[in-house]
């Protein structure tokens, strides 16, 4: 959900607060009221798909949001870390989701001292994956692997 509100405020310009207000209340791009109904005809009728096994877990929207924020604030400065490990590209050249998911990854891993470093990679390199392509996946764990194992705040002098 973070990615898709991210992506919302990058590309659509929506600001961080509407974008998080639509994707709290189902309205606007995070309607997925036809999705749901084409995947599963029953819902309107048995709608306890909290009670399923392999249900999806509540949004935690407090996380959320603090995603959200943590990687927009910091954005500056995640590029400026990001950027050497690129190797043969530019931030500007990549895909936006593939650097929305590379933004986001590298904000949990400086920000959130608490997070699984393998479970950060893995999580961006299945966004990629599903989101984009296969190779944005390989690019991805490699971009983010780098940057688990670089110290917070250096730089190799890229100009990007």
């Amino acid at each position: 959900m973070a990615l898709e509100i991210l992506y919302a405020i990058d590309v659509g310009k929506t600001t961080t607060d509407e974008a998080l207000r639509q994707a709290r209340e189902h309205v606007g791009v995070f309607n997925r009221s036809d999705e749901a109904h084409a995947e599963d005809p029953y819902e309107p009728v048995y709608p306890a798909v909290e009670s399923r096994s392999g249900a999806p877990k509540a949004t935690d929207w407090a996380a959320v949001e603090t995603l959200v924020r943590g990687t927009l604030s910091h954005q500056a400065e995640l590029h400026k870390e990001i950027a050497p490990l690129l190797h043969r590209w530019k931030l500007e050249r990549l895909s936006g989701i593939d650097r929305l998911i590379l933004e986001m990854g590298a904000w949990e891993l400086r920000y959130r001292p608490s997070a699984q470093v393998s479970a950060v990679i893995n999580h961006g390199v299945e966004l990629a994956r599903r989101l984009s392509t296969e190779k944005s996946a390989q690019f991805v764990n490699a971009v983010l692997d780098a940057l688990s194992k670089t110290p917070s705040g250096s730089s190799t002098g890229s100009d990007s």
